[in-house]
Order: structure tokens, then sequence, then C-alpha cells
């Protein structure tokens, strides 16, 4: 995907780092800034917008990042590839899934019959010998 970042030319970059990096601009935070409110290493956020890390997994850390920088909570950790905790009923309700899974394109599988199960052949004990006796 292509996005306009900063005001610069267009260029390529993931959906996560885009939302991030607008938000710095528009709160006017530096990368260095924000880390500082969120708690995270500078130079490992630095890796995750530029693409060679990925955003971290932390529900909480998303939620601190949507927070300080004024951003949808949900749609920051969908951009990051996370499945948010309010969205749990998807897991519950199979109706719904394949529903979702429809309307933005993606595969709907049909539930799979369990295997049948295989009977266990087991050989019979070998008796003792009179030695071991």
């Amino acid at each position: 995907m292509k996005y306009t970042i900063l005001g610069a030319q267009t260029m390529t970059q993931d959906p996560f780092a885009a939302r991030v990096e607008a938000g710095m601009l528009e709160r006017g935070l530096t990368l260095r800034g924000l880390c500082r409110e969120i708690g995270l290493d500078p130079s490992f956020f630095s890796k995750v917008l530029t693409g060679k890390r990925s955003p971290p997994s932390e529900e909480a850390v998303l939620r601190r990042i949507a927070q300080v920088l004024g951003l949808d909570p949900v749609e920051l950790m969908v951009s990051a590839g996370r499945i948010p905790s309010e969205w749990s009923a998807l897991c519950d309700d199979p109706e719904l899934l394949r529903e979702i899974q429809g309307r933005v394109g993606g595969t709907v599988f049909a539930p799979q019959p369990a295997p049948e199960q295989r009977p266990v052949f087991r050989l019979p004990p070998k008796p003792f010998s009179e030695e071991l006796l």
C-alpha cells in the first residue's frame, strides 16, 4: 500500500507505521518523545516503523500507543495484525466469523469432520521366561 506521510513524497509503508507516524505528526511528537511516553525503546520502535521489526504484540502497549497518539485502539491493533480483546466474540460465533470473512474477501472454510478413530492394536504381553521367575 502507498501512504503519504509527513507531507513528503508517497512511499510504501505498512498501515501500522502509517497510522503511528500520522499520529506523531498531528501531536508534534518525535520518536524519542513517543517512546518515552509509552515506555518503549526508541531503537526497537524505529525498526518497527521502518518495517524491520514487527509491531509490539502486547495489547496493553498498543493501547498506550493509541492513547498517546489519539488513535482508535482497535484500528491500531488490527493494523498491527492483532485481534483486539473486544473481538473475542468472533471465536465463539462461527457464523459471525464466516460472515466477516466473506465481507473482507477471505476464504470461508467449512468445518471439517472429525477424523475417524482407528482401532489400536496391541500385542499380547510376552510371558516371563522361567529363568526370570
